[in-house]
């Protein structure tokens, strides 16, 4: 941490560091095991979620979670919600935000660690990257032999497969905004909007390259989650040094 905001100016001084390749080895225990159950619920919830049907009577979307933009309405399971009732979204980011805050104080970064999209994606795609080039050692191998048939063929594989993520990342979420049964058939068929196709193509981009080589630079120099964090604990290190000058 700088202690003079006037290094910012010091010539010398990098504020972006290119990224290095990391390794992680395949690790055993109860976390691990956490990691994975959580893995599977978080995924699992996002991917099969607009498939969930609800009964709401004629002339109204039987899909359970439903952001509908044309007829401007949003429908979770047993509620709506109109435009002009936005204040209940509102308090619910609200709760989430003040519920953030309270797990990060009490159990540190859990959310960072097991439950933001980028780590559950990113570690999803460390698992393929391992299933297919190895372990650790082997990846340090591969990443420095030259490029040859068996380099470029484990390569092509695990860009393919994290496309196929990609891909079917982007097409839950477009599910989201429209009744996932008809939207698959259109889209397959050429008769969906344009917009679909847009959607689909730029969140399977991101999730290519956010999960697949950025990785930790996301956390690092676009989140502002670990912004906020620090900026509280300096705020909270300051309230300490005035109760207790001699200790800090």
């Amino acid at each position: 941490m700088m202690s003079n905001p006037k290094e910012i100016n010091d010539p010398e001084l990098k504020l972006y560091e290119a990224r290095k390749n990391v390794f992680p080895k395949a690790v055993n225990g109860t976390f691990r095991r956490l990691k994975w159950v959580i893995m599977a619920i978080t995924l699992g919830i996002y991917y099969i979620t607009p498939w969930i049907r609800w009964d709401r009577g004629p002339y109204a979307p039987n899909q359970a979670v439903l952001v509908d933009l044309a007829n401007r309405r949003f429908y979770m399971f047993g509620i709506e919600i109109w435009p002009h009732e936005f204040y209940y979204v509102a308090g619910m980011l609200v709760m989430a935000g003040i519920g953030l805050f309270l797990v990060t104080s009490a159990v540190g970064r859990a959310w960072c660690g097991y439950s933001c999209p980028q780590t559950v994606w990113t570690d999803l795609f460390q698992h393929v990257e391992r299933a297919i080039d190895g372990d650790r050692n082997a990846q340090f191998r591969l990443q420095e032999a030259p490029w040859g048939p068996k380099k470029i063929g484990k390569r092509m594989l695990k860009w393919s497969v994290w496309l196929f993520i990609g891909f079917w990342t982007g097409g839950a979420w477009i599910m989201y905004f429209a009744d996932a049964p008809t939207l698959v058939v259109d889209f397959w068929t050429g008769q969906a909007a344009f917009v679909a196709y847009a959607t689909v193509g730029v969140l399977t981009l991101t999730t290519f390259i956010f999960g697949g080589f950025m990785r930790e630079q996301v956390c690092i120099y676009m989140c502002p989650w670990p912004r906020i964090q620090q900026l509280w604990r300096l705020h909270r290190l300051q309230s300490m040094r005035r109760c207790l000058p001699d200790r800090y």
